[in-house]
């Protein structure tokens, strides 16, 4: 019994080793010598063929040539009883038969477009210490930088500047397909000097006859000063006094001077439009004296009407 079955083992190894060593066809140019072969066989086979009809076997010959070779070794290999290295060398075959598979003309990269760039500032005038808006775009760019004072930027933003004076800044931007550039220009002026200010005042001075309340035309002009005053600068406001010398009663007097201070009230209403409400009229009769009423010099300055329009400030 022991002796079947050891006859049964021998011819299954004798069966196996047929398998691999004996004759049956050819294999990448090597005659086969075995029933059956490896699955590798015919998949480098397959891969093989389709390189040749693809369109890169005109592109790649030799690749194709060098995969057939190698597919010839590791047939080789195989009926030599080297297993793993027919197994490495139709996997090599393989790869560079799906090399040549894909080979073709080379195509030519597209040149890099060249940069643009553009650069401006809002508002393009200051005022010393004021400041503007500088704003930047480009295309085609990798890096940017603006001077003076700024450096490198992104390639496209805006910032605030304060330039001390007049200043051309300069954009500069640059990528694979070369450099470009920009400019602007930010003209800063000096500021105006502050303006100085300067009080005016208006004042007025009429004399009279004696016993009289009338105007004499040589006082007409500083009237219409005033009315040319008081027309510029509609806030000011006014009083106008009226006096008297000591010639006759107090009560008279009084009364003389009231008429001396209305009669200049109603001609800067009547003949210059002066708005009543911005005037009025008071008399004091004989109790001002400016001057000494013992001479006809002293009294000549007492028999008058005054008046004192506040001062305004304005600005030259």
């Amino acid at each position: 019994m022991k002796k079947i079955v050891f006859l049964y083992g021998l011819m299954i190894l004798i069966l196996s080793l047929c398998t691999s060593c004996t004759m049956y066809r050819q294999y990448f140019g090597v005659e086969n010598r075995a029933q059956v072969v490896p699955s590798d066989f015919d998949e480098t086979e397959a891969v093989l063929a389709r390189a040749e009809n693809s369109p890169g076997a005109k592109y790649c010959p030799d690749k194709i040539a060098q995969a057939k070779a190698l597919a010839h070794e590791g047939a080789e290999a195989y009926w030599a009883c080297r297993n793993t290295e027919s197994h490495k060398l139709l996997a090599e075959a393989r790869r560079m038969a799906e090399e040549a598979e894909h080979c073709g003309p080379q195509a030519v990269p597209a040149p890099e477009k060249s940069p643009e760039c553009n650069l401006g500032v809002s508002p393009a005038s200051v005022t010393k210490g004021q400041s503007a808006n500088l704003s930047w775009s480009s295309q085609n760019a990798s890096k940017c930088n603006i001077q003076p004072d700024i450096g490198p930027v992104e390639c496209q933003g805006s910032m605030t500047i304060t330039p001390a004076a007049d200043t051309t800044y300069t954009l500069t931007c640059s990528g694979g397909g070369g450099k470009a550039t920009s400019e602007t220009n930010v003209a800063v002026t000096n500021p105006p000097p502050a303006p100085t200010k300067e009080e005016l005042c208006m004042t007025l001075n009429i004399e009279y006859d004696t016993d009289k309340a009338t105007i004499k035309p040589a006082y007409f002009g500083e009237v219409e000063k005033v009315a040319d005053f008081m027309k510029k600068y509609p806030q000011v406001k006014g009083t106008i006094e009226g006096n008297t010398d000591n010639v006759g009663t107090a009560k008279y007097n009084l009364k003389l001077s009231q008429r001396r201070a209305e009669v200049v009230v109603k001609l800067l209403v009547d003949k210059y439009g002066i708005d009543k409400s911005r005037l009025s009229a008071k008399g004091y009769g004989l109790t001002k004296p400016i001057a000494d009423n013992k001479t006809p010099e002293g009294r000549q300055k007492n028999r008058r009407t005054m008046a004192n329009f506040g001062c305004v400030t304005v600005e030259k």
